[in-house]
């Protein structure tokens, strides 16, 4: 040995159980690093994807620049790939029709269906003429159309519109929504249309520019240069917010507060990592006090001491580091494997075995700058270890009492076990901060519960896959389709409902108008949730009597009697209970009314639906829906929501993964942290609970010190926790809900519970182990144990 730090690998050797438990510690810190940053990289991948999908993968639209300004844009070396888009009819208001239904019409460069739009085309090519078109996939299947058939469109003018179809590509969620087709044209043969049709010139200051940049994290420089070259104003440019957000270019106020919350996150992650990490270490080194001062008896220096810590905790990050990233990577895996078999239409692109380089990095730098950090205050205490303390087996560092325990609110062994967690303040403070932090943490990313809430719009249980909706949104659709529809095998449930639009009502000699609509048993037990007041029975059972549903404007309540004026006639319906919200959306100074059927044939007079709404089974098929669709006809309008709600429901998968499970591993964590800190803490006081075996204490006033001791750093933490937990919950609140929904902070008390009975679970875990090693150990071994 030729150097102080060649005992490095011995003693690590030598105290290998001691050791254990500090490399347990970097592990979780950089598992919980790995894994945080993996998921958030997974669910950025994955909503970059749908947001493509969706939108489109263009960073900006640029409006009113001239065809000179197009091509300069396109030919810049920072720009990848440009596009114009035009769109007629995009409303279904303008009079556009195929086959007698709504058309809407899209004219623009090739680059916009292959480059900006992946895997966009679905059969034959972009059209390459002014007379050809390529349709939406439902046009094809619904008008039995191929590539080379002619089609008609007819303009608003009267005018004829005659394509060659090129090809056919996807349909989007709006186009199957709507129940209308799609036409794409070249931008040429848009601008020849527009003209012909409106009279006026499509050129020169009326082109929108959709455009890709080269660089994805350079999309604000990019931007500014051309502002400045063109001279281009910021109602101009128009940015496709959710994509530049997920790329983390966003200049939206929102998206600005949220990379803050997620800065701040990153940082109360980072700092649960150094708690947690210095813990162990204090322990590790309180341990083994009596070795560094042998040390300094043969000569080491100080500096030496603190070299050899820091060596030795570097030495354990070269086990630690690797095996928190594998961790973190197979959690990151399985996760990826679950959003590929809940929604594999949607996360087909994702790769189960793929590689987060962004977390790999993350875990190795936090891991190492943790460790570092963290070891710098118990290579400090090391290096003060005189080597009168080591030869005078007075190893421990706790500060004399000044003055005896107190016994008066409780018995000795639970005194000194709240004494041995206040004698360092250093170790309370790690402790202690390490269990706070685990608080602090769950409560702030809770937040993110609340905020899925109100940015996604989940499937409700009265979601309908598809939709027959009379045109005139009056009682024209015949029950017997819906008697139909309950026979097929591939529909799950199918219900309707009839509406009475703008119905002039008298209630409490207040003149106003309402909507009535119908419910029939399914429905009604879907609104049992959202009931205020009242019976929902009696509107079931009796007839002539409604739900209210809550506005603040709503002047009616339970008990009065509202007089319609149908046709003429008075017809009177009692309301007897209250909602506080309902599926629809109705006109300003509009109430809404809910009754059975039978009352709303009593009042209006007709039995047939404005709306039969179809949920299908898993097993429906494109085919089954063609079906249905050959069966109602085209007298109604079908609407198809199947794609939105697959969109909608990947959402949702993916969110409620990513949040959830960062709930989840933050509760592990916090399981194992305490386990391990309360281990490691009882093994640094072994020699001290022999010396009280010795002088008479018994096993089972020694089980009290030990709780006691275990349950101070909790009850402090837990406090701590709770106060600055609380105080991140609400800004984070701030930041992420009320400052774009309006909704006021609450205490969250379900997190804060669920987070404490953790807590207090972990302690009874933590401290059954450490107990049950002491009690069947011997008392010159426990004396003797190093």
């Amino acid at each position: 040995m030729k150097h102080y730090l060649d005992l490095v690998s011995i003693s690590a050797k030598v105290h290998r159980k001691q050791s254990y438990m500090s490399v347990f510690c970097i592990i979780l810190a950089v598992f919980l690093v790995t894994t945080i940053f993996g998921m958030a990289d997974m669910f950025i991948r994955s909503q970059i994807l749908q947001t493509q999908k969706e939108t489109g993968n263009f960073h900006i639209a640029i409006r009113d620049i001239t065809n000179e300004e197009i091509t300069l844009i396109s030919k810049r070396p920072d720009v990848k790939v440009t596009a114009r888009y035009h769109v007629l009819n995009f409303r279904g208001n303008e009079g556009y029709t195929l086959s007698d239904k709504n058309a809407i019409i899209a004219g623009c460069d090739e680059t916009w269906a292959t480059k900006m739009f992946v895997d966009s085309i679905a059969e034959g090519y972009f059209p390459k003429t002014a007379t050809e078109a390529m349709l939406t996939e439902n046009a094809k299947n619904q008008l039995n159309l191929q590539i080379g058939d002619t089609i008609t469109i007819d303009a608003p003018n009267g005018k004829k519109l005659h394509y060659t179809i090129s090809g056919f590509c996807h349909n989007a969620s709006k186009i199957m929504l709507e129940d209308c087709y799609g036409v794409m044209i070249s931008t040429d043969a848009f601008h020849t249309i527009y003209s012909d049709i409106k009279n006026e010139k499509l050129e020169n200051n009326n082109d929108i520019l959709y455009v890709q940049f080269e660089n994805p994290l350079q999309i604000q420089k990019a931007i500014n240069n051309l502002k400045a070259q063109f001279h281009l104003s910021d109602e101009q440019i128009s940015e496709n917010t959710k994509l530049l957000g997920l790329l983390g270019q966003s200049t939206n106020s929102f998206m600005l507060q949220i990379y803050s919350a997620a800065f701040v996150l990153f940082l109360l992650v980072l700092i649960a990592g150094i708690f947690m990490i210095a813990s162990s270490l204090n322990s590790n080194v309180a341990q083994r006090t009596e070795f560094f001062g042998l040390m300094r008896c043969m000569g080491a220096t100080p500096k030496q001491v603190m070299k050899f810590v820091q060596k030795e905790a570097l030495r354990w990050c070269r086990f630690a580091i690797p095996i928190g990233i594998c961790m973190g990577m197979i959690v990151i895996w399985i996760l990826c494997a679950i959003l590929r078999i809940l929604s594999p239409e949607y996360f087909m692109e994702m790769p189960i075995f793929g590689i987060s380089i962004p977390s790999i990095i993350t875990g190795m730098m936090v891991g190492l700058l943790t460790v570092l950090f963290a070891a710098r205050s118990p290579a400090s205490k090391a290096a003060k270890v005189s080597p009168l303390t080591a030869v005078s087996g007075h190893v421990n560092d706790f500060l004399p009492a000044k003055k005896a325990t107190n016994i008066k609110l409780c018995k000795i062994e639970t005194a000194l076990g709240i004494h041995h967690a206040k004698a360092s303040k250093k170790n309370l403070l790690l402790m202690t901060g390490s269990f706070a932090f685990s608080i602090i943490l769950f409560l702030s990313f809770s937040v993110t519960i609340d905020f899925m809430h109100h940015a996604l719009t989940t499937l409700r249980p009265w979601t309908a896959d598809i939709s027959i909706i009379s045109h005139d949104n009056t009682c024209t659709v015949n029950r017997t389709f819906l008697e139909h529809l309950q026979d097929n095998s591939v529909v799950k449930s199918a219900y309707g409902r009839m509406f009475a639009y703008d119905v002039p009502v008298t209630a409490n000699d207040t003149e106003k108008k309402i909507d009535l609509i119908s419910y029939e048993q399914n429905q009604f037990h879907w609104a049992e949730e959202y009931l205020l007041d009242g019976s929902i029975a009696n509107v079931q059972n009796e007839v002539n009597t409604g739900l209210i549903v809550y506005e603040p404007q709503n002047t009616i309540e339970i008990g009065d009697t509202v007089i319609m004026h149908i046709d003429g006639q008075p017809k009177e319906i009692k309301i007897v209970g209250m909602l506080s919200s309902c599926p629809f959306n109705n006109a300003i100074d509009v109430g809404t009314v809910i009754c059975s059927e039978n009352t709303f044939q009593q009042i209006v007079g007709t039995s047939n639906y404005t709306i039969i709404d179809v949920q299908l089974t898993k097993k429906a098929t494109d085919s089954d829906v063609h079906a249905i669709r050959q069966m109602v006809g085209s007298d109604f309008h079908f609407s198809d929501k199947r794609m939105e709600n697959s969109n909608t429901l990947g959402t949702y998968y993916c969110f409620v993964l990513f949040v959830y499970g960062f709930l989840v591993l933050i509760a592990l964590i916090t399981i194992f942290n305490i386990i391990n800190s309360i281990a490691m803490s009882v093994s640094a006081r072994t020699k001290q609970y022999g010396t009280f075996r010795a002088i008479g204490l018994s096993t089972y006033q020694l089980t009290k010190m030990v709780i006691a001791e275990a349950s101070t750093y909790t009850i402090l933490g837990s406090i701590i926790g709770t106060i600055f937990g609380l105080i991140c919950n609400k800004v984070l609140f701030n930041m992420l809900v009320s400052s774009h929904w309006g909704n006021p902070w609450t205490v969250p008390y379900t997190e804060l519970l669920i987070i404490v009975w953790i807590m207090l679970f972990s302690v009874i875990l933590a401290v059954y182990e450490p107990i049950k090693r002491i009690r069947h150990m011997p008392i010159v071994d426990i004396i003797h144990a190093q």
